[in-house]
């Protein structure tokens, strides 16, 4: 055997043996988060749900944010996007959840949830409502991707945007973007 042939047959040998060794594996402290704290969820009252009553309106927009890791814009492509009328839930919803990080028990009466407007954005984060009455409304989506990182894998990055938004007569442009982070639960 030739002294190139063994050097060769060392360093595929040395390969793999590398290929099987383990390294130490810790946890990645940048996704951890202390526990969530638990908010009472507000009882449903028909009475107090003041139900937008203006003219007919349209709501178009992005959903997208910056990617500071990797540079470059991530569109919130093919996802839900929801028009929540304002009330003292959906109040409660985004400074309980949205601002502070907590957790609303127990699970949301189904006429709160028939009250909000869904859409669904294009592979470019675009999405539209229409035939929406004017008034306040919070409007909120979900952004996550994937991406990799040396020694632990895939790590999933985004959370929750949302903001309160006032709808006029006409067509409203209005975006869901950086600025509308829902601190506690965005990374």
């Amino acid at each position: 055997m030739s002294r190139s042939t063994k050097v060769l047959l060392a360093i595929i040998a040395a390969a793999v043996l590398a290929g099987c060794s383990s390294t130490k594996t810790g946890r990645d402290r940048s996704i951890s988060h202390s526990p969530r704290d638990q908010v009472q969820r507000i009882e449903y009252d028909e009475s107090a749900y003041a139900l937008p009553v203006g003219q007919p309106t349209m709501l178009v927009g992005r959903a997208f944010i910056y990617d500071a890791i990797n540079g470059g814009e991530r569109s919130g492509g093919n996802v839900d996007v929801v028009l929540n009328p304002v009330s003292a839930m959906s109040d409660q919803w985004f400074n309980a959840v949205c601002r502070r990080g907590n957790v609303l028990a127990g699970k949301a009466d189904p006429r709160y949830a028939a009250r909000a407007y869904a859409s669904k954005t294009n592979s470019f984060g675009q999405f539209a409502f229409t035939n929406v009455p004017a008034g306040e409304y919070y409007l909120t989506t979900r952004l996550y991707w994937m991406d990799t990182k040396p020694f632990s894998g895939a790590v999933q990055y985004g959370g929750l945007l949302a903001k309160k938004v006032r709808l006029v007569p006409g067509t409203n442009t209005i975006n869901l973007s950086d600025s509308d982070k829902c601190r506690g639960y965005f990374h």
